[in-house]
């Protein structure tokens, strides 16, 4: 009988060593998390259940060294977007809110990590502690709240609306400015990777910088946690920044490259948000066709009915679409000595954009026909359909929302020059 493993996951692309890893956090998430997840929505104040989680996951199961090198005690891993997409996917079956608060402890890191633009002095300096026996959590703290998008709108708007400053004096950096909607930032959070200007105003694109804050640096102060529909385990708060000193080398590259690997993480963040969708979906997959099998209606399976039977195919194949267009951009990613493209092209960036529109329109689908064909089970928190509905529309809203999704894809394949 086909299972969720039989949806496309091309084998010959994807290493044994990354399918292992998917295993093992398949594992981990049936023995320990599904469990309790229910429990893990109630502790959106406090992450007492959280942390400790976080902790068996990034740390004991050492995806919080994936990308270090292994000189800092990091495991190196190869074909980086392809094992970021295995656990997001496995990930979001698990939890969605959960997987993002574990994916973007990485998230800031990726400018320094990836290769071959690595800053050794920072590795050095952060990846003993993201690679030690005690769990160590990053925060990209991005968002603003005069301009929500706009510091994702780099093409158009050329971080001009950019209010958190970076002025350098002597051999530091000192930052003032506030952020808001940053995934782990509360008490979650040791380090942030903060999305700055160094002029207010300025549509240069050397003056956009990215700079590492640990969080218990004097003058970083922050909000309680915001209470959301879904996305639990995922904690939201204001940061304020106020004469924030920083040495100098704590800027991940420097004017133009900053900006540049940037937008590489913009991109890993549109794969990792569709890979999310999937598993999301994958689950949703589990517990309807278990439901259509159980549920008698009119003397036969519920599944066994036309018009459900359409309704079912219909879910199969937003998974089997969504699968197929994320695992071939995670190969032009991971091997540009093929495709002829860096991985921090903005091409990839804006691609990548419109796989994260349409995963996120499907994963509203799947989810809104599971529930329609549960009835008032699918409502139900006893089958977990409501919580996913939940989680996964909040997938469709970070990262810039679905306008700024859809117009820097349309702006990739239509040439657009004026939006």
């Amino acid at each position: 009988m086909p299972s969720i493993d039989d949806f496309i996951r091309p084998r010959e692309w994807i290493s044994d060593f990354v399918s292992d890893v998917g295993r093992v956090l398949r594992e981990w998430g049936k023995d320990r998390y599904i469990p309790i997840r229910q429990q893990v929505d109630e502790d959106w104040r406090d992450h007492k259940l959280v942390e400790p989680l976080l902790k068996e996951l990034l740390v004991d199961l050492g995806i919080n060294a994936a990308f270090f090198p292994a000189e800092v005690g990091g495991t190196d891993m190869p074909d980086p977007c392809t094992l970021v997409c295995i656990l997001a996917e496995e990930g979001g079956r698990i939890d969605s809110g959960f997987t993002v608060a574990a994916l973007c402890s990485l998230w800031p890191m990726l400018p320094i990590m990836l290769k071959p633009h690595r800053n050794m002095a920072l590795i050095k300096e952060f990846g003993p502690k993201f690679c030690g026996e005690t769990l160590y959590v990053g925060c990209n703290a991005m968002t603003e709240p005069a301009s929500g998008a706009d510091i994702e709108n780099m093409d158009r708007v050329r971080g001009k609306t950019i209010q958190t400053t970076a002025k350098l004096d002597g051999d530091e950096w000192v930052i003032n400015g506030h952020k808001i909607w940053p995934t782990n930032s509360g008490e979650v959070a040791d380090l942030y990777g903060v999305v700055c200007t160094t002029k207010k105003g300025s549509t240069d694109l050397n003056d956009f910088a990215f700079i590492y804050v640990p969080a218990h640096t004097p003058g970083v102060s922050m909000g309680g946690p915001y209470q959301k529909a879904g996305m639990s385990a995922d904690m939201n708060t204001d940061i304020w920044f106020e004469n924030v000193r920083v040495p100098k080398f704590y800027r991940a590259h420097g004017p133009g490259d900053d900006l540049t690997y940037f937008t590489e993480m913009i991109t890993y963040g549109n794969m990792a948000s569709a890979s999310m969708c999937l598993g999301v979906m994958k689950n949703v997959y589990e517990i309807i066709k278990r439901w259509t099998t159980e549920r008698i209606i009119a003397g036969k399976p519920l599944k066994e009915h036309s018009m459900v039977a359409s309704a079912l195919s219909d879910i199969a194949i937003d998974i089997e679409a969504t699968s197929a267009w994320i695992h071939a951009y995670c190969r032009e990613i991971d091997h540009p000595e093929i495709y002829g493209v860096d991985p921090w092209s903005p091409k990839y960036a804006h691609k990548s954009r419109g796989l994260a529109v349409f995963a996120s329109r499907a994963v509203e689908r799947v989810c809104s026909t599971a529930m329609d064909y549960m009835g008032s089970y699918g409502y139900s928190r006893e089958f977990d359909v409501e919580k996913h509905w939940r989680d996964s529309k909040m997938i469709g809203l970070w990262m810039g929302g679905l306008g700024l999704k859809q117009l820097e894809n349309a702006r990739y394949w239509y040439d657009l020059e004026t939006l």
